[in-house]
Formats: structure tokens, C-alpha cells, sequence
């Protein structure tokens, strides 16, 4: 419960209008998951997953959220990337690892695992940094 928790805080802090289209490296993958988490756009966000059952679970909880969440105070998601820290950790030919935090450190730093299948950055796991 506390990742999740952890995990939905993030969210609050990031979004971005770049679609899934426009994700050419790893790091612009991350960008565009979190922009469209954030405007609560799972088709899109489904789109830039590899299909697990842990990325599948990470957005039913999205949803529930979403639909837990009053009116006004989805909007509060809107525009907060501009406190996020992108670290480009390890990138390879296939695979590489993104590390997000924000400028304080409120919030756990979480570390994003990309695959690239058939010419395109996936996610393939997202974890949260102790």
C-alpha cells in the first residue's frame, strides 16, 4: 500500500503533453507515461507498457483512483513536470533504466526499467528507490 501511495504522489507531480508517437528515447517514454497517467489517460499509457501483470495492476489502481477522486482536484495534476529530475542510469542497444525524483526530496525517487521491442522504448517494470 505504501508504493502505491508513494507511486500516486508522483503522479501528482508530473505531466507532460507528449504522445506516445513523439516517445523516441527512453527517457521521452518515461515522459510521456507520466503526462498520461497524469491526465488520466490509461489507453495511452497502457500503449507505452509491456503487458505484465504488475503494469496491468499499477494502472487498475490508477483508475480506481481516478474514480475515487472528485472533479476539482483532478486538475491539480496538471503541469507539475517541472520539478522532476530525469537520470538517464544505464542505456544500452535494448535496454536502459530512468531514474525519477523531484528537485526536494519529498518523494521517493522511482526507477523506471525500459526494453526497446521493435524499435520502440517500453516500460517493462517501474520501482520505488529506498
Amino acid at each position: 500500500m505504501r508504493r502505491v501511495i508513494s507511486f500516486l504522489v508522483i503522479l501528482t507531480l508530473f505531466t507532460n503533453c507528449k504522445s506516445h508517437q513523439e516517445a523516441k528515447s527512453p527517457k521521452e517514454t518515461v515522459e510521456a507515461y507520466l503526462a498520461a497517467t497524469n491526465r488520466f489517460d490509461f489507453e495511452a499509457a497502457k500503449e507505452l507498457l509491456i503487458p505484465t501483470k504488475e503494469n496491468q495492476l499499477t494502472l487498475e489502481t490508477l483508475k480506481k483512483m481516478k474514480k475515487s477522486l472528485p472533479h476539482n482536484q483532478k486538475k491539480r495534476f496538471l503541469n507539475k513536470e517541472k520539478k522532476a529530475v530525469y537520470y538517464e542510469k544505464e542505456i544500452t542497444d535494448s535496454t536502459a533504466k530512468i531514474i525519477v525524483s523531484l528537485d526536494q526530496n519529498t518523494v521517493t525517487p522511482f526507477e523506471f526499467n525500459l526494453k526497446k521491442t521493435n524499435e520502440t522504448w517500453l516500460i517493462e517494470s517501474i520501482i520505488q528507490l529506498q
